[in-house]
Order: structure tokens, then C-alpha cells, then sequence
């Protein structure tokens, strides 16, 4: 029996620290490929888009200098937590091991959880708003010189070859986006430039555009791709231009994960009142939109 003390203390934080972190860096988390991380130093954080830089012009006169373009997009950061309750009579009988697998649980999903939110805000994208007032995902988007842009295509349907003929359709359309000064957004794109967000019911037809059956009147095209088992619409799909230092989503940081503890037994009323302790993990953080014209979405009914 361990005597509940300082060091069993110390000793079980550190125990339960080195379990989060070793779970915590071994998810490999997907949302660094679609969102730049920025870092946030308030409660929230406008951010005004700027134009592109404008093309290079000859110099006669003047300089013309280029201003914003007046769109405000504000980011809230949210506070989120996840948190297990550990009776006190377990540490004294030796009985952390029945917490372990809930440890680990906690730190893979605190690595998991900015993958969620981007989730979440592909499936809003159809009805929320992006920097320019329209709907992220919308028909109609424009901005200067831009002229009506859509990033809402639709899909000819979900057999290998109509797949394939909609990814380049997705591709071309990523291609013809226009700035506000009317120059393209994307001059240079390969094909790991791009990366087709799937629900599940759609990685068999993927996988047979990179590696097609003998005999099938499909041709080879390799696509990267990844599967999100949070999706919802089971034929729509995505498309994301990741080949630049600006992505198409924000992942806004004011405050990192860190391993917290409630245990200690002379100021905490929950272990003196009701023998409880408390390990978890929080941050403060949130996931947003950035650049409409990096993501396309493609509908199939």
C-alpha cells in the first residue's frame, strides 16, 4: 500500500504526465496539411485579408500602392477541456494501472480534437460565413477583379470515371481562381499539391483511381487522399489546395494543450471531502476559415 503523501503525489502526476505526452506525440494529426496555425495573444483576433500583391508594373510615374480590401473576419478562441477522476483509495492500493488505457485515451484524443473541429467546419461550410460574407463553400463569391468564383461545384456522381472527370473539373476550377486585382491565386499545382478529403463509402472508388483493376476503362490518376470518418454526406467530397504557406482554414492558438492536476490533498476540497483527484488535459484554441479559393467542394445527390 503506497502512503498518500508529496512524493506518491509528485510521483503519480509525473507517471500520468509521461503517459499523455507519449500518447499525445504519437497521433500524427492531419489539420497541419489544411490550416495555418496563428498564433492568438487575445480573446479574439481580426483578421484582415489583404489583397494579392499586385503584378509587377512599369514604373513612370508614381508608385500605386496597394490597400485592404475591407474585409474583417474575426476568430473567438474557445476554451476546451477533457478531464478523469481518480480515486484516492486507488493510489494508495497501487491501482494506477486501471488508468493507464484512460490516459492514453486522453492524450490521443487532445491530439485528435483540432482534426474534429476541422471536420465540423468543412461540414458547416455550406451554411457559415468565410472572410468575404458569403458562405465558405458558396456559388457566388467575389471580391475587386475577381469576377463570380465558386468553390460549390457539382459532382457528375460517384462511379471511378465520373469521380475522375470531377477532379478535374475541381482541379481546373482551383486553377481559375481569380484575386482582387483579377491574377490567378495558383500558377504552379502537382499532384501533391492536392489532397481529396473522402467520407469512407467513397475510398474504394479513390483507391481504384491510383491503382485501377486490370482491364478497367478507368486510367491510372494518382491522387492523394484522406478519409474522414466524421463526414456526413456520403458521395460529397473535397478538394484542398495545400501547396502554399497559406491554407484554406485557420487554426488559431492563444493558449497550447497542457497536462493539468487537481490533487492535492491539503487545498483541494474534492479530495478532502470526497477522496477525488482529477487529471486532464485543456487549451484554448479554435479552427476557422481562411482562403475559400484553396478548397473546393463537390456535391453528388
Amino acid at each position: 500500500m503506497a502512503e498518500m503523501n508529496a512524493s506518491t503525489l509528485i510521483a503519480t502526476q509525473k507517471s500520468f504526465k509521461a503517459l499523455f505526452l507519449q500518447s499525445f506525440d504519437g497521433v500524427v494529426a492531419s489539420w497541419p496539411k489544411h490550416a495555418m496555425e496563428i498564433q492568438s495573444s487575445n480573446a479574439a483576433e481580426i483578421h484582415q485579408w489583404l489583397g494579392r500583391v499586385a503584378a509587377m508594373r512599369e514604373w513612370i510615374d508614381s508608385k500605386a500602392a496597394a490597400g485592404l480590401t475591407g474585409f474583417d473576419f474575426t476568430v473567438k478562441n474557445k476554451d476546451w477541456e477533457s478531464t478523469i477522476e481518480v480515486d484516492r483509495n486507488n493510489i494508495e492500493d497501487d491501482q494506477l494501472g486501471l488508468y493507464t488505457p484512460r490516459i492514453r485515451d486522453l492524450g490521443e484524443r487532445a491530439k485528435q480534437h483540432p482534426d474534429s473541429l476541422l471536420s465540423l467546419r468543412r461540414r458547416e461550410g455550406v451554411t457559415v460565413l468565410g472572410y468575404d460574407g458569403q458562405f465558405f463553400y458558396d456559388t457566388d463569391h467575389a471580391e475587386g477583379a475577381s469576377g463570380t468564383q465558386s468553390n460549390k461545384l457539382t459532382g457528375t456522381g460517384t462511379t471511378a470515371t465520373k469521380v475522375r472527370d470531377d477532379l478535374f473539373a475541381a482541379k481546373a476550377q482551383l486553377r481559375k481562381f481569380k484575386d482582387d486585382k483579377g491574377e490567378p491565386f495558383i500558377l504552379n499545382m502537382g499532384n501533391l499539391d492536392v489532397i481529396a478529403v473522402i467520407p469512407p463509402d467513397l475510398e474504394k472508388v479513390f483507391d481504384e483511381l491510383n491503382n485501377p483493376a486490370p482491364g478497367s476503362t478507368t486510367p491510372k490518376t494518382p491522387i492523394v487522399y484522406e478519409v474522414d470518418p466524421r463526414l456526413i454526406d456520403v458521395t460529397d467530397w473535397y478538394l484542398d489546395y495545400v501547396g502554399a504557406p497559406i491554407k484554406p482554414y485557420i487554426h488559431q492558438v492563444r493558449k497550447a494543450f497542457s497536462f493539468v492536476a487537481l490533487d492535492d490533498p491539503n487545498s483541494a476540497e474534492s479530495v478532502f471531502m470526497r477522496k477525488k483527484l482529477y487529471y486532464g488535459v485543456e487549451g484554448r484554441y479554435n479552427m476557422s476559415y481562411a482562403l475559400h479559393q484553396f478548397s473546393i467542394l463537390t456535391t453528388n445527390t
